[in-house]
């Protein structure tokens, strides 16, 4: 089992890996604007597709990680390099920081 301490530890590991590369982005939820709140953003592979009767298409899929009290939602919408992204899931574990997945929409 693990100690406090060894959770404090992992906490700090994670706060150091993610600030290396940090920026502030500001989270849009509905018609609210967040209070920029520190990340780092990582690209996931080549990004995937999706396929319908209707339509295909190709998405860049991104990990947000973020500290563990990071105010983030699924729908949520943020901004990076002119590029928008959509929040479109968050790891239910939350005990060392926060991982949320995010495709471009635009």
């Amino acid at each position: 089992m693990l100690s406090a301490n060894d959770w404090q530890m992992m906490r700090d590991l994670a706060a150091k890996v993610r600030t290396d590369r940090s920026f502030d982005v500001e989270f849009r939820r509905g018609e609210s604007t967040l209070d920029a709140q520190e990340v780092r953003i990582e690209a996931v592979g080549r990004g995937f597709h999706l396929q319908s009767d209707a339509a295909r298409e190709a998405r860049v899929a991104v990990v947000v990680f973020g500290a563990p009290d990071l105010d983030v939602a699924v729908e949520d919408r943020f901004t990076v390099d002119g590029v928008l992204y959509r929040v479109v899931s968050i790891a239910p574990n939350r005990d060392i920081d926060t991982q949320a997945e995010a495709v471009a929409v635009e």
